[in-house]
């Protein structure tokens, strides 16, 4: 045999060799997949994932029409992935492989500099803005006699640029609420992005959650409180209510790294307040909500969550009523006007359906903020319905 069969032939040999090993390889992976199908099937289903903070698809129910169509299909397919045995962990270690390998972004969530986890920016829904400034410029000018406000809250990737990871596309978020700005009519825009931005290098925003902190909404109390015309502010007894919140954007990207403190600001004052909620018959005389702490989610210690509306009655020698239209960034901001109000009226429009016109007569409203922070605002579609004249 000469060189060149010699050499023919142990390139042949290394073929069959990385054949063998490659069958080798599709086997065991074959034989996990398996084990892992099986596995699901012995396990007990699950209905919710603290991790990712979801309920879990349950095995679709058979149905003729969905199985021609092939929705059932779908539903099982659903099913499988969510149930599929040891799910957490895979997640986890798909997220660790994507890291080693630079991968800057996961379940539309920044991995960030400082184990911070920031959103990505929706794309902005140009025509529920254009509808929703119409309708706010629209409610202005029908209450003449009401003063106006509006305030929208700029994300993480504005104030905490630095944070992101390089080359992060992100839009000028300053520019945008710049431009929301400019199209108000009888409204006053107060911005609060220099009063967030001057304290950048302290805990504002939540590093595994979408929502600012109670100590970025303090800031932001802070430069809004003379514009509001709230006189002298007092102080605030601090008290931290946990110390391991770890939020939305957490459970969507599946990074566990970093854990967050939630903390409540109490006025040192002597006044007293009555909570209400409309899609409840309790009353509480608290703003916090302490059983959400074993929930998943800690920021619904305020109010417990997002609510049709809530009204707020207060001891307070003011004849000041206020009516927020807002997101869930206002849920920890009320904290701090409740000294300063006679009443404060929280709508949600995502899930409000009554009339706010007749709202105000009854309620002796004299006062309209809007808060919202600038990702919600841009992607609203239930405002404008809100904000329609009684008919």
């Amino acid at each position: 045999m000469d060189q060149r069969e010699r050499r023919a032939a142990r390139r042949e040999a290394q073929r069959k060799s990385r054949c063998r090993q490659g069958l080798w390889v599709a086997a065991a992976v074959l034989a996990i997949a398996v084990l892992l199908d099986l596995g699901s099937l012995i396990v007990k289903d699950r209905s919710y994932s603290e991790n990712e903070n979801r309920m879990l698809a349950g095995f679709p129910k058979l149905n003729g029409s969905e199985f021609v169509s092939g929705k059932w299909f779908s539903g099982l397919e659903s099913y499988q992935a969510d149930q599929f045995v040891g799910r957490d962990f895979w997640i986890s270690l798909k997220l660790g492989i994507d890291r080693f390998f630079g991968q800057k972004e996961s379940g539309g969530v920044y991995l960030g500099k400082d184990r911070y986890l920031m959103q990505v920016q929706s794309t902005p829904n140009e025509a529920a803005i254009d509808r929703n400034l119409e309708a706010i410029n629209a409610f202005a000018a029908r209450h003449p006699d009401l003063e106006c406000d509006m305030t929208v809250v700029p994300n993480a990737v504005c104030i905490l640029s630095d944070k992101l990871p390089r080359n992060a596309p992100v839009r000028d978020q300053r520019e945008e609420l710049s431009a929301l700005s400019s199209r108000l009519k009888g409204v006053r825009f107060l911005d609060v992005t220099d009063a967030l931005a001057e304290h950048a290098e302290e805990p504002i925003y939540y590093r595994t959650d979408h929502h600012w902190t109670s100590l970025g909404a303090s800031y932001a109390f802070r430069a809004l409180a003379p514009k509001l015309g709230l006189g002298t502010l007092t102080e605030y007894e601090v008290y931290p209510v946990s110390d391991s919140f770890q939020g939305t954007l957490s459970s969507k990207s599946g990074s566990h790294r970093a854990e967050d403190t939630v903390e409540i600001y109490v006025p040192k004052t002597d006044v007293l307040y009555k909570v209400s909620y409309s899609d409840s018959a309790e009353a509480s005389s608290s703003l916090y909500v302490r059983s959400a702490l074993d929930q998943k989610d800690h920021y619904t210690v305020f109010f417990g969550g997002n609510h049709p509306r809530v009204d707020v009655v207060t001891t307070a020698e003011s004849d000041k009523n206020l009516l927020i239209f807002k997101d869930s960034y206002a849920n920890c901001f009320v904290q701090f006007l409740t000294p300063y109000y006679g009443k404060i009226i929280l709508v949600d429009p995502r899930y409000y359906y009554d009339s706010v016109d007749t709202l105000i007569k009854q309620e002796g409203i004299n006062r309209v903020l809007w808060l919202y922070n600038l990702d919600t605002f841009q992607t609203d579609t239930a405002l404008a319905d809100v904000l329609e004249a009684e008919s």
